[in-house]
């Protein structure tokens, strides 16, 4: 079920609350990144949602995101987190309804750590999901939030954001990361990175 044999606590620094364990994130090219995840079963559910979705939080938090998905951790579950400071959603088994508008803005993902890519999302969505108790709601997101909810949908299908720039827009994308890199981090991580071009398809 799970590739995640590393689990860290992570330390809240607030001595009332229980630490609630955090997850490492998976190379961007393990194969869960690249497969449509299967329905959360909330009748037989494989993990605790509450915990599970707890943990998530505190890993987007931990790695300063503003969301995360289950496949980014190794795990294959169709749920993701999105939110910030103290006000984060659980959304399990999402799905999209409507779109309205169109917005191109930078985009990041905490799987390609530094690497801003300006992509074409809808500018509003009409979606459902299904929250910790497996109860199911319907909301309409607009701006940043409807970005954070499309970018992790595409997460559950299997796609990464670098497959929705053309190859010169990655290639400007990576050509900025490579500064940075070279003069904060490891040349290894941009290697392994390279692969993940404009012209990469994957099937949600």
């Amino acid at each position: 079920m799970s590739n995640n044999d590393d689990i860290i606590l992570y330390n809240t620094e607030d001595k009332v609350k229980p630490q609630i364990p955090t997850f490492n994130l998976v190379d961007a090219a393990h194969p869960l990144m690249h497969e449509a995840l299967p329905e959360f079963d909330f009748k037989n559910p494989p993990v605790d949602p509450n915990a599970f979705a707890s943990s998530l939080v505190e890993t987007c938090k931990k790695f300063n995101g503003l969301g995360l998905s289950a496949n980014q951790c190794g795990f294959e579950y169709r749920v993701f987190v999105i939110g910030s400071g103290d006000n984060y959603i659980a959304c399990f088994n999402p799905k999209l309804i409507s779109t309205e508008g169109e917005s191109h803005l930078p985009e990041g993902c905490l799987s390609f750590p530094l690497l801003e890519l300006k992509i074409t999302r809808p500018a509003v969505v009409e979606v459902e999901y299904q929250d910790i108790a497996g109860e199911v709601h319907t909301a309409k997101f607009a701006g940043l939030t409807a970005r954070c909810f499309l970018h992790e949908l595409d997460h559950m299908n299997g796609l990464v954001y670098t497959s929705r720039v053309k190859p010169l827009a990655f290639q400007s994308g990576m050509k900025k990361l490579e500064k940075l890199r070279r003069k904060y981090f490891n040349p290894k991580m941009i290697k392994k990175m390279q692969q993940f071009n404009g012209n990469q398809k994957t099937t949600p």
